[in-house]
């Protein structure tokens, strides 16, 4: 039987949320990952031909080398790219936001787990679905490319000339930026711009594509790489570092995320007024208690403990003479004397 505690956490999963993420995961590697693949293609005398279709060696090294052979005759295809993976975040997350977030990114959700804005056993639940929908997205690639089977799918691997050093330094600086972007816009409590979170996140991974193609073809998204490796049957020596690279990345975030929704320096900064106490410039007695001493105040009506105010006192005013707040003449009599 299951006991009353995997009864309770099995009540807050979202089966919806799952499968949310499973479809949108799908759809972005099937958008990123086919684009990555087309425009590295080329068409020649022979028709269409694929980067790194000679793959019969098995020598990664190769296949990227004869990948980067293509890209350099389209010239576009960074740019390219570096958009259809940045414009299909911004859309998916616009889609599914209202069901499961549209994180779309094992390294995301592990973020927002670990700061506590999603339970454990959601955060695995999306992660599975995002590595199944990533495999997926590169199976519908490889079905739709002529001689698919000898692509490589968009899968992440080191440029020659780059070290794993070099590639997971980038890996965990731009993933620690789109964590960022996801945790500070979509959910810090005093982000103004979170519905157009997604337009951020978005631009972020765009950012991230900008620097990164060239160097290991951008991953900061562990499922991203999965779904085309498994796929295609690219496996380097050095892969570990597109899982490695993303989880630090999102990991280094979370400190900074707690330590910006905090509200540990509230008041301090002078000269912001969104920063200092709301009651500063006002008088003392606003919203307290009226004290025993102001006469315009009586605890003894009623016998019961309240206050009651009292009849206000005479004031006076140079031009008006004497009147009180209760005289019903001073609206009439002002205009009527001040302008004599």
């Amino acid at each position: 039987m299951v006991s009353e505690h995997h009864k309770a956490v099995l009540k807050g999963v979202s089966l919806k949320a799952a499968i949310a993420e499973l479809v949108a995961t799908t759809l972005f590697v099937f958008i990123g990952c086919g684009t990555a693949s087309t425009f590295s293609a080329t068409q020649g005398p022979n028709g269409f031909t694929l980067g790194g279709a000679d793959r019969s060696s098995g020598n990664v090294v190769q296949d990227i080398t004869l990948l980067t052979d293509s890209i350099l005759t389209n010239g576009n295809w960074g740019v390219t790219t570096a958009l259809a993976f940045g414009l299909a975040i911004t859309v998916l997350a616009y889609a599914t936001s209202h069901l499961s977030g549209g994180q779309l990114n094992p390294a995301v959700t592990l973020g927002l787990v670990l700061s506590g804005a999603l339970s454990v056993a959601q955060g695995i639940l999306n992660a599975i679905s995002q590595f199944v929908g990533a495999i997926l997205g590169a199976a519908f690639i490889r079905a739709m490319l002529p001689n698919g089977r000898n692509s490589v799918l968009g899968t992440n691997a080191t440029a020659p000339g780059v070290s794993t050093g070099n590639a997971i330094c980038g890996e965990i600086i731009m993933t620690f930026t789109l964590v960022l972007v996801v945790l500070e816009t979509a959910k810090n409590k005093k982000s103004t711009v979170s519905n157009n979170a997604p337009l951020a996140i978005g631009f972020a991974v765009f950012c991230a594509h900008a620097v990164l193609l060239p160097i290991d073809g951008c991953c900061i998204n562990p499922a991203r790489w999965l779904g085309p490796a498994i796929v295609s049957g690219t496996w380097a020596g050095n892969s570990w570092l597109f899982v490695v690279g993303p989880f630090a990345g999102a990991i280094l975030t979370v400190p900074f995320h707690l330590f910006f929704r905090s509200d540990w320096d509230t008041g301090r900064v002078t000269g912001d007024p969104l920063n200092e106490a709301p009651s500063a410039a006002l008088p003392s007695h606003i919203g307290q208690a009226p004290l025993a001493s102001n006469p315009t105040y009586d605890k003894s009506g009623g016998g019961d403990g309240s206050w009651h105010r009292q009849a206000s006192p005479a004031l006076s005013d140079p031009l008006l003479g004497p009147f009180t707040p209760q005289n019903p003449e001073l609206t009439q009599r002002r205009p009527t004397e001040a302008s004599v």
